[in-house]
This record gives structure tokens, sequence and C-alpha cells, in this order.
């Protein structure tokens, strides 16, 4: 059979939460396009997304570039005793006590990938915009939903504010000019995700033209990365972002339940062991996560103790819970609550990046409190272990298949052919 040129299907559209796939309505301004099954948001179109969204990306950068070279946090203690903290000192402190693991998350978390983002998305916006995007480029792109979820500037600055008020108690503490600006790259960072259209960015993308190997009797996949609905087969290049084609993420359900087991053992030793150990004038000792939380609130920082106890404690258990009951009901093969379970599956992956708080906060911790015996805070192996278990689980959650429930229950008999509807169009 002779090869023929991968034809795409306009105004298609598959949803990567349960795998329907179905037309698209004509849009002409601000739209909010949800899947007709299960609810997910297929398209959140927006008003002037590209340029909007470019501008944010390089007003962040800047203000991030600026946050590189000032000090985040001061403190003084009696004696005149100081120190300072900026974005750099605090994956090298944490390296420097052994605390790699918690380094790398930090490095990367904080400075990597909110760069890479905000990066990404500038350059694509002028791409676009000047008729000028070449693979690398566009291949980069299709990493920006994940980089958003990793890029933590958000997360950090609820952290280094939990670990400044707790200073405050013992030390003189003085915000520096990088937090400011740290805190203005992360609303641009939100502004962004405000703004961000991502299939207007890519309508504006040309296809390059694409044969396939397999001809005529190619079935129908969309891309996960693009969007782009077309005939095609596993394995071949998207025409339009030039990332391989997968109908499903392979062995999702065995890498999961693999992620899911070693977290849960970490999480043992996460609330067991202490996370960081906490000198006073001479006095103090190892604190556990729960020890953290009861220090806040005895401190009267009851708002700060709740945000640690959700965050720190509650999320985790949540996460692995919901995560176990969706591979445990996929397996099953039931066609209970698909809905809900989908939505759980979202809430799941939204909440996940917020138990990276303590990470910060000790990390804070650790930087400005290097005083000796008059105050000192070292992290313990509880930190490093807790903070496995966020790496992990949020790992899981990216690896689950959730259009695996629905193929499970027989809602997906042919997860890839159209509707007549559809096909008539």
């Amino acid at each position: 059979m002779c090869p023929a040129v991968m034809t795409t299907l306009g105004a298609c559209g598959e949803c990567t939460d349960c795998g329907l796939l179905q037309r698209l309505p004509e849009i002409d301004a601000v739209a909010l396009i949800t899947c007709a099954r299960c609810g997910a948001t297929l398209r959140q179109a927006r008003r002037w997304s590209v340029v909007l969204s470019g501008l944010c990306a390089g007003l962040g950068l800047v203000l991030f570039a600026l946050a590189l070279l000032f000090p985040l946090a001061s403190v003084w203690m009696s004696g005149g005793r100081f120190a300072t903290s900026d974005l750099w000192m605090g994956p090298e402190h944490l390296r420097a006590q052994g605390a790699w693991v918690l380094a790398l998350a930090v490095f990367a978390t904080l400075l990597v990938l909110p760069a890479f983002k905000l990066t990404v998305v500038l350059a694509m916006s002028i791409g676009v915009c000047v008729g000028a995007t070449p693979r690398w480029l566009k291949v980069g792109f299709t990493f920006v939903p994940l980089a958003s979820e990793w890029a933590m500037l958000d997360v950090f600055l609820l952290g280094a504010m939990i670990a400044l008020f707790r200073l405050e108690a013992w030390m003189l503490v003085t915000f520096g000019p990088a937090l400011f600006a740290l805190g203005g790259a992360a609303l641009c960072s939100i502004g962004v995700d405000a703004a961000f259209d991502e299939a207007a960015f890519w309508e504006r993308v040309k296809r390059r033209p694409h044969v396939s190997a397999q001809g005529t009797d190619a079935g129908v996949i969309g891309c996960r990365h693009c969007g782009l609905v077309a005939r095609g087969d596993e394995g071949e290049r998207c025409a339009r972002c030039e990332r391989a084609l997968i109908r499903r993420k392979p062995d999702s359900v065995q890498r999961t339940w693999a992620l899911v087991g070693a977290a849960t053992l970490l999480a043992i030793p996460a609330n067991v062991l202490p996370v960081m150990t906490i000198v006073k004038l001479g006095r103090g000792g190892p604190s556990t996560i729960l020890g953290g939380t009861v220090e806040l609130a005895q401190a009267g920082l009851w708002g700060l103790a709740t945000i640690v106890f959700v965050a720190s404690i509650l999320v985790p258990v949540v996460k692995l819970t919901g995560l176990s009951v969706l591979l445990v009901t996929t397996q099953r093969r039931s066609s209970l609550r698909l809905t809900l379970r989908t939505r759980l599956y979202r809430l799941i992956a939204l909440i996940g990046r917020w138990s990276m708080v303590d990470v910060f906060a000790t990390m804070m911790l650790v930087t400005l409190a290097r005083f000796g015996w008059l105050g000192r805070v070292l992290p313990d192996a509880g930190a490093s272990a807790f903070c496995a278990v966020v790496v992990l689980t949020m790992f899981a959650s990216e690896s689950f298949e959730p259009r695996l429930m629905w193929d499970a229950a027989g809602m997906n008999r042919k997860p890839l052919a159209l509707s007549s509807e559809v096909m008539a169009q």
C-alpha cells in the first residue's frame, strides 16, 4: 500500500481525561469549551492570549532576574550577629548539610522550571507572531503545561512567609528586595496561566506535510501535546508539534502503582522522623512535621498551622488514597461514578504541588538560622523523606492515564473512531 499524507480533522478534539472525540464549536472571542461527557475543560479561549501571555512572561523574566541579584531576607540577633539569604544560597546550604534531595528539588522547582516556563512562553509568543517556530521551540512549548505544575514560585513564597514568621519569635527579620521581586514574578507567572490559551498558539503554527507509513488505513489519533486530531499511527510524528503520537500512556497502571507504593513506604519515615533540628539559645531539639504544626499553633499562628497541616499531612494522604482508589477501580473495570472519579483525578493533580510548602519553609529556616548555639536550624532525614513523598506522588498523578478508567468500563470501545456526525464535517 502506498503511503498517504496524514490528514487532519478540523474542529475536532479528544478529551485527555475521558478519551471522547468530539466536534468543537466555532470560537470568535472568549469562550469555555468543556467535554460533553466528563466536563473537562477542552479549551479556555481568551482574547489576545498570545500577546498577553508573552507580555506577562517577559515582565516575569525581568523580575525573576532581579530576584536572583538581591537578598530575600535578613535576620539579626543580639550581639550584632547577622545573616542573609538569597535564591542561590538555599540549595547550596541544603547540599552542604547533606540534604541533597531537598537541594535538588528546590533548585529545579524554584530556579530552573520557572525560568524555563517564562522563557519558552515568551519565545513562542514572539515565534508565532513573526511566523518562525523551529522544531526545538515547538517541542519545548509542549512541556509548558508540565512546567507550570512544577514551577513553584507561589508555593515558595508561602513557605518563605511561614519560615519568616517562625523566625520573628526569636530574631529580628527584614524582607529583602528579592522577596518582592519574586512576588511580582509569581504574579506574572499566574498572569501567564490566566491569559494562556494553548490552542491559540497552536492555531498559528504551520503544519508540516506528514506521510503516514500505514496509508489510508491509519486510524484517528489525537495528539496529547498540541491537541491536533488526525489520521495517523502510534509512534509517528505529529504534523504540528512534531512530538511522537501515543494513544495512551504506556504501562500507566503499573508505573503509577510503583510510584504510589514507594511514596507510601517513604511516608512513614517522613512523618515519624524529625524534619529539622531547631536550637534556640542552647535549647531545643528535633521537630517532626506534626511538631512544627503544633509549634505554630502554640505561637498563636493558627492560620499558618492550618496551612502546614493541610499541605504537609492531609494532602499527601488524600493523594495516596485517591490514586489507590483510581487504580483499583480501573483494574476492576468498574463503571461506577466515572465522572466523579475523573474529577477526583483532577483534584489530585491540582493540589499535589502545595505539599512543597514545608520543604521551602525548611530551606529558608536552614539558610537564615545559622548562629550556632544562639539559634540554628539543621535539616534532618524526615525532610528528605517528605520531599521524596511529594515528588513521587506528583510523578504518580502524572503517570496515571485517566482515559483508562473509561476504556476499562467499556465507554471507549472504539476510542479512536469518530462519530458519524464528526466524520461528516
